[in-house]
């Protein structure tokens, strides 16, 4: 099943790690959405001031019509008493992503090409690093995208049991051999959170 996917993170502010703020008002604004399959939510394995908040939605006329209630109206502004630090915000057209987002542990990762290189060099390593990883122990699969509103720039969200499980994966052997050689094209950046629903399913 595809997915138009939102992808949001930020540091967390002091009135969050209080309990003085909370998800509540942002839970409450995505219930009323339409077309979105589910919400989830959970801090950075590395860096656990950094929250993570994904929109798995039906498709990209289904966020657009949200951003044009009044609930899309309010939903950035209800996490601003959340954030200590400005919104990083990006957008993938997945095939599938459900299984990646209920597993334990939820691998992000961002590809972005260096000047000079092309998509058309990036794609097929994306896709044998796809298929290479197929079969690894503890794991629940990988989807890849381009970034929906920049154009040099690729996005993947990989499910596993643990974060060791990911690194036991791509120590040696084929899957290292293709990261190796995407890292010379594009910047790689990567991050685990732990995710649990904020909303239920529509």
């Amino acid at each position: 099943m595809t997915s138009y996917t939102e992808i949001l993170h930020f540091t967390v502010s002091e009135e969050l790690k209080s309990g003085q703020a909370n998800l509540d008002k942002a839970r409450k604004l995505l219930s009323k959405a339409e077309g979105l399959n589910r919400t989830y939510f959970g801090l950075e394995t590395e860096d656990p001031s950094v929250l993570f908040i994904v929109n798995d939605w039906k498709a990209r006329d289904a966020h657009a019509k949200f951003l044009d209630s009044p609930e899309g109206a309010a939903f950035e502004p209800a996490l601003l008493p959340l954030s200590a630090s400005p919104f990083v915000h990006r957008f993938a057209q997945f095939d599938e992503v459900e299984s990646r987002l209920t597993a334990p542990i939820t691998e992000f990762v961002t590809c972005t090409l260096e000047e000079g290189n092309t998509m058309d060099e990036l794609e097929p390593l994306v896709q044998d690093l796809h298929e290479k990883l197929k079969g690894s122990k503890m794991f629940h699969g990988s989807s890849w995208a381009p970034n929906a509103n920049r154009a040099n720039m690729y996005h993947g969200i990989l499910g596993w049991d643990t974060v060791e499980a990911h690194w036991d994966a791509v120590k040696d052997g084929p899957p290292k051999a293709v990261i190796d050689e995407m890292k010379k094209l594009a910047d790689l950046w990567l991050v685990h959170a732990a995710l649990q629903p904020l909303t239920g399913k529509e």
